[in-house]
């Protein structure tokens, strides 16, 4: 499996969700969760809180809950809707979790980025570019040559990850990265 917490800036930090709207009047706000682990944010977790390129501050959490699919974050020091008006749009990181504390099979998509694909007879596929974090299905976006192909990350096509030697096997069905599959 693939995280979808985003790596924009540096690796030490990930967007794990983006602000919305103030809720209520004491500095409560709705943020989006952009996480496959909302689990983790919990009251006296110190978070980031900036543009999709980086924390500008870091900032308490109070308190979570869940409202309507989104979490409802009350801050350390934050009593006034007035003094969150500002963050809408502004993105909530965490400190990226090591690979060791990551469940078996989950990457983050910056160590997949870059990536050679290989068959498992040793046959270069590509490189992986990218992937596509479909709400449905995760695909890595593998270059080969001037095309793209979208190769569904499923463990009967991701046969092995090896970071340590930049490489993973893939085991494609026949025509996933022929020319019919072509990314439109």
């Amino acid at each position: 499996m693939v995280s979808s917490e985003n790596s924009t800036a540096t690796p030490q930090w990930l967007i794990v969700g983006r602000v919305g709207k103030p809720h209520g009047v004491h500095g409560g706000v709705l943020v989006e969760i952009i996480s496959d682990f909302p689990e983790r944010m919990v009251a006296g977790l110190e978070v980031g809180l900036g543009p999709s390129e980086g924390p500008e501050r870091t900032i308490g959490v109070h308190a979570v809950r869940y409202h309507r699919g989104r979490w409802l974050i009350d801050w350390v020091g934050i009593r006034s809707r007035d003094e969150v008006e500002s963050w809408r749009g502004l993105y909530i990181f965490l400190p990226e979790q090591s690979l060791d504390q990551l469940p078996e099979g989950y990457y983050y998509e910056h160590h997949l980025v870059g990536l050679e694909c290989r068959s498992p007879d040793g046959e270069v596929l590509g490189t992986i570019t990218g992937l596509d974090l479909d709400p449905g299905q995760i695909r890595a976006i593998v270059r080969r040559g001037t095309r793209e192909f979208l190769v569904p990350w499923v463990p009967e096509i991701v046969r092995k990850v090896d970071l340590d030697s930049g490489v993973v096997t893939f085991d494609p069905p026949r025509g996933l990265l022929d020319d019919d599959a072509e990314m439109a």
